[in-house]
C-alpha cells in the first residue's frame, strides 16, 4: 500500500531523513519507534505532503505521491492524525469531525457526511453524547478521540498517527490503543509513530527503529520485543526480567 524508497527530507539546510526505505502492506499496523529528534514526525509530514521530499520516492497504492499536495493525498485515501491533536478549540466536537469530511461536504453530499458521523459516534460513543461541546473543553483523551475521528471522517485506507498517547493517562492510553488495534477490522491500514514502544508493539504487526534519520532495525513486533538493543533503549533495561517474573 505504502512504499518509500531512499527518502531524504528536512528543513532548510537541515537534512533530517537520510535515505529512508520502508513499506506498509494493506491491513497492517506498522510502528515506527525512535528517540526524540530521530525524524519520525518529519517522515509522516513528508508522506502526508506537509513537507516536500528532497530525493527518493513515495508511492501509495502504486501511484507516486511524492510531489502531490496535502489535499490530493487525502483524496487518495492517506490521512495524518498530527501530534498534539490540533483541533479547533472553539468549534464543537461535531464541527471538528465534519471538517474531516470536507472533500465530501463541499460537494453537498450531506447524507454521506451524516453516515460517516454515525460511524464515528459508534466507534466513540462519548463523542455522540457531547457532540455539541467545544473541543477546547475536552480532556486530552477525548480530544485524541476527536482527532482520530476527524481523520476517519475522510474515509482513509491508510491512517498515519503521530504520538497518539502523548500526555494521556494510562487508562486512556489503553482505550486509544484498543481502538487503533481494531482499525484493520474496519478496512484501515495504520502507520503509527509512538514513543510508548511496549504498548504499540503489542498491537503492531511489524516495526522499524529510526535513529538520526535512518532505519537501523526492522522486523516483526515479536522480533523487536526480543531484541536486546530495543529492550534497553525503548522498553527499559529491566523489561526482560519483568516479563520473566510476570
Amino acid at each position: 500500500m505504502l512504499r518509500i524508497r531512499n527518502l531524504e527530507a528536512g528543513y532548510g539546510k537541515l537534512r533530517v531523513l537520510k535515505g529512508i526505505s520502508l513499506h506498509v502492506s494493506p491491513g497492517e499496523i506498522v510502528i515506527i519507534i525512535g528517540a526524540n529528534g530521530a525524524g519520525k514526525t518529519t517522515l509522516l509530514k513528508t508522506v502526508s505532503g506537509i513537507l516536500k521530499a528532497r530525493t527518493g520516492t513515495v508511492h501509495f497504492e502504486d501511484r507516486s505521491i511524492g510531489s502531490a499536495g496535502m489535499e490530493e493525498i487525502v483524496s487518495r485515501g492517506c490521512v495524518l492524525v498530527p501530534e498534539g491533536r490540533q483541533l479547533f478549540s472553539t468549534l464543537s466536537i461535531r464541527d471538528n469531525l465534519t471538517l474531516g469530511a470536507y472533500l465530501v461536504a463541499r460537494t453537498g453530499n450531506r447524507r454521506e457526511v451524516k453516515q460517516r458521523l454515525e460511524e464515528i459516534y459508534e466507534l466513540f460513543p462519548i463523542l455522540h453524547e457531547r457532540k455539541d461541546q467545544l473541543a477546547g473543553t475536552l480532556s486530552g483523551g477525548e480530544q485524541q478521540m476527536v482527532a482520530i475521528g476527524r481523520a476517519l471522517m475522510a474515509s482513509p485506507r491508510l491512517i498515519m498517527m503521530d504520538e497518539p498517547s502523548m500526555g494521556l493517562a494510562p487508562l486512556i492510553v489503553e482505550r486509544i490503543f484498543k481502538t487503533i488495534a481494531a482499525l484493520p477490522k474496519l478496512g484501515k491500514t495504520v502507520l503509527l509513530v509512538e514513543q510508548n514502544a511496549r504498548a504499540s508493539l503489542d498491537i503492531a504487526d511489524r516495526g522499524y527503529v529510526l535513529e538520526t534519520g535512518q532505519i537501523v532495525l526492522s522486523g516483526t513486533s515479536q522480533e523487536l520485543l526480543d531484541n536486546h538493543d530495543v529492550q534497553r533503549a525503548y522498553l527499559g533495561k529491566d523489561y526482560k526480567r519483568i516479563e520473566e517474573l510476570s
